[in-house]
């Protein structure tokens, strides 16, 4: 087996293909970045639910930098909604690092090379990297993010792209905190701050604010409604085959279950399960999509009455009180509710 790219889903597939066949599948993870891997990987909002680790044991939250108890809508019509949100902000970087060492253990071999062509052999397939060198493989996973070779080569057409912009500000921030600002400007999207170890993380979709005198700054489209998922013996993951929520803009979790989803499809001998799997999982609901497209139509006004059940907080009365006065909204509500759950 070979994995390019090691982010969150190519770190996870590293790891989970070798751990779920008992060493009986080699693998080897081919990563393009050394020296700017832990700039690259900044680029996130780096928070992952509790829940998540749930499904993704045995790794387990590492390199925890905050934990998440409260996540905080703001919304049009001065409403503000509170919520518990059990889970972490994570030091990316650190953490994909630990999940790769967790891959060496379970035998998985890694080289440092960006791949700049992929095709058939008579052996399967084969990677040739900007240095000369070629790797071959009878299985190939592409991790290798947004502008994927695998999926450029092997694959129709592409994903949807929402490009977001995230600065780090000296500005402190609630450490046990997320908080998100609705508004017409982002488009369906959102404002986001959270924690972060310099003081805040600031982001949103790129162009609906003025940049602010920051830290750092990040740019990077995050990749949506891609169908593709296993072609021959290649197969997608993650950024590379357009799994980040558009309703969350999450992708960790998501590319790491996809991973798994992976393994044990490869650990049964039946990648084409992976196939059949993703589209019914949660992670890929088409309900996610429809949301995101109905929230890009609507202005203030709108949003505010989409959100006026809940003005008072989420509960059973707020549930009902949506249900005989907010019924054109139901569609959102049940991507919100989704969303909660699976998106981180």
């Amino acid at each position: 087996m070979l994995v390019i790219g090691s982010g969150p889903a190519g770190a996870a597939a590293a790891f989970f293909i070798p751990y779920l066949s008992e060493g009986r599948l080699s693998v080897l993870s081919l990563e393009k970045l050394d020296r700017n891997f832990a700039k690259y990987h900044r680029m996130c909002g780096e928070a992952v639910s509790r829940a998540a680790f749930d499904t993704l044991a045995p790794l387990e939250p590492h390199a925890v930098e905050f934990t998440i108890r409260r996540a905080v809508e703001h919304w049009p019509g001065d409403v503000t909604i509170e919520t518990e949100a059990q889970g972490y902000v994570l030091d990316r970087p650190r953490f994909l690092t630990h999940v790769m060492d967790m891959a060496r253990k379970e035998g998985c071999h890694t080289e440092v090379g960006a791949a700049v062509e992929v095709g058939r052999d008579e052996n399967g397939y084969m990677v040739r990297t900007r240095d000369g060198r070629r790797f071959g493989a009878r299985i190939l996973v592409g991790a290798d993010g947004w502008n994927s070779l695998v999926r450029r080569t092997f694959f129709p057409g592409g994903p949807r792209l929402l490009w977001a912009e995230q600065f780090v500000l000296a500005e402190r921030s609630e450490e046990d905190a997320m908080h998100f600002f609705y508004d017409e400007r982002y488009r369906g999207g959102y404002r986001w701050v959270f924690p972060h170890r310099s003081g805040s993380r600031v982001g949103f979709t790129r162009g609906a604010d003025e940049r602010p005198k920051c830290l750092e700054r990040h740019g990077r489209p995050i990749p949506y409604a891609y169908g593709g998922t296993v072609m021959g013996n290649a197969c997608l993951i993650g950024d590379a085959g357009g799994q980040a929520n558009p309703i969350t803009f999450g992708g960790i979790r998501i590319g790491m279950m996809a991973a798994r989803m992976v393994a044990e499809s490869l650990a049964k001998g039946d990648l084409a399960d992976y196939a059949r799997r993703w589209p019914r999982s949660p992670y890929a609901s088409p309900v996610y999509i429809k949301a995101f497209e109905t929230l890009q139509g609507m202005d203030n006004e709108e949003l505010y009455r989409s959100v006026r059940p809940f003005r008072d907080g989420y509960g059973r009365m707020a549930g009902l009180r949506a249900l005989l006065n907010g019924r054109r909204y139901l569609g959102l509500y049940r991507a919100y509710d989704l969303g909660a759950k699976w998106g981180w």
